[in-house]
Parts: structure tokens; C-alpha cells; sequence
């Protein structure tokens, strides 16, 4: 969760999306053997934009190009075959590479590839795949920001359908923000000026407004779900 933090701290200053990319290979996936980062928006008309890329020395080529439809889905990839769905795995058949939904409100927005220099051993793909999942989440809450109005999903405070049939306060979003931003019940406590027993109290009834049972799963709902 502290990782999670710092990036979601480093992304309200609005850095670019190759800085992005480019922080992602060498800072918070540092410990991973990283050769490049792509990610990028799939648009209404089913052409692809390339947001955001790192470690590619053909970089300019795709910079923020809209590739047609035929174009990208005729690319001869393992990467290509998990995006459309003909391979039911994340990782490409030699390991070396990564795939991820970047999601908003429940639906793909885009995809993060995550490119490794050597394959990765089955010991390591657990830990591997946990990493990016875990930072993909706060990128593509970024990124559906970047494409939406200023203001939506703020302030929230009435769940989606998809979010369980309660709602939560403003003293809920308030936790479920600290939550999200990895602080613990007694650095809760002592920025809102509440008892401990009280943000205990409160992180029990937003687990079950979440329909979660644990911290980190609220702060990943709350991020899907823009609640914060």
C-alpha cells in the first residue's frame, strides 16, 4: 500500500503520460527486470491511441497516433491476442510480457503492457502481476480524469448500483480517501479529529456499503469506482 500512496500523491502534481510510463519502468516497478512500458486508450470507433510509453526506441512512431481498427488487431502479438481476447491470459506464452485492462466505471478504457527484459519464472508472476494490478488501478482513474470534466466523481457521496445498496457520508469519504491514500486508523483519527473506535466503527460499515473485507480491496473500489 505505501507504493500505492506515493504514486497517487505523484499523480495529483499531473505528470505527463510518458512520465508516467517512465516512472512506472524505473521508479515503482523498479524491482522487476522492466524493458518497456506502453499504454494507451482504445477510442468509439475501435482505433487505439497511444498514451504514454517508455523504453521503445520507436517511440515517435506511435506517439500519440490513432491506429485504426484493422491495423492494430492485425499485429501478428501475443499482447495483440490477449487485448482481443483469443488468449485468456495476462501474460504472453513466453512471459515476457504483461497485459492489462485499464478500466473506468467497470468497462476497458484502454490497456498497460508491461515488457520485461528476460521471462518472468512462475515463482515470480504472482508478485509481478500483484505489482501492476496495483498500480494500474490509480492510472486509469488518471486517465479517465484526464478525459472527462473537472468534477465528476468528486465529492461523491451516493454509491453506483454496482457499489452495494448503501451510501456512504462524507465522513466515510473522507476514511475511505485516507484509506485510499494508505493511512492507518490512528492517522485517520488524529486528521479528522475522531476516535479510533470511531473510524473503526466507520471502516466496517463502508466495508459493507463496499461489499469488501478489507482495506485494501475498499481503497481498489473506491479507485475503480471514483469515489474519491
Amino acid at each position: 500500500m505505501p507504493i500505492i500512496r506515493r504514486f497517487i500523491e505523484w499523480l495529483s502534481y499531473h505528470p505527463t503520460t510518458e512520465e508516467i510510463a517512465r516512472a512506472l519502468a524505473t521508479e515503482y516497478l523498479a524491482e522487476f527486470p522492466v524493458l518497456g512500458v506502453r499504454f494507451g486508450r482504445i477510442n468509439n470507433d475501435d482505433s487505439v491511441t497511444v498514451l504514454g510509453q517508455y523504453g521503445y526506441p520507436d517511440a515517435d512512431k506511435w506517439r500519440e497516433r490513432n491506429v485504426p481498427s484493422a491495423e492494430w488487431r492485425a499485429v501478428d502479438s501475443d499482447h495483440v491476442r490477449i487485448i482481443v481476447g483469443i488468449l485468456k491470459t495476462k501474460w504472453t506464452t513466453d512471459s515476457t510480457m504483461y497485459v492489462i485492462e485499464l478500466r473506468d466505471r467497470g468497462v476497458a478504457q484502454g490497456h498497460l503492457i508491461i515488457e520485461f527484459h528476460n521471462p518472468v519464472s512462475d515463482a515470480d508472476k504472482h508478485r509481478t502481476a500483484e505489482a501492476i494490478e496495483d498500480l494500474s488501478v490509480p492510472l486509469a482513474l488518471y486517465l479517465s480524469f484526464l478525459s472527462r470534466p473537472i468534477g465528476i466523481g468528486r465529492g461523491l457521496s451516493t454509491l453506483p448500483g454496482d457499489a452495494g445498496n448503501g451510501q456512504l457520508s462524507q465522513r466515510q469519504v473522507l476514511i475511505l480517501r485516507g484509506m485510499v491514500e494508505g493511512k492507518t486508523n490512528h492517522e485517520l483519527a488524529t486528521e479528522l479529529g475522531f476516535s479510533v473506535s470511531t473510524i473503526r466503527h466507520e471502516t466496517m460499515r463502508i466495508y459493507q456499503a463496499l461489499a469488501v473485507s478489507d482495506r485494501k480491496e475498499a481503497a481498489k473500489k473506491a479507485l475503480t469506482l471514483s469515489l474519491v
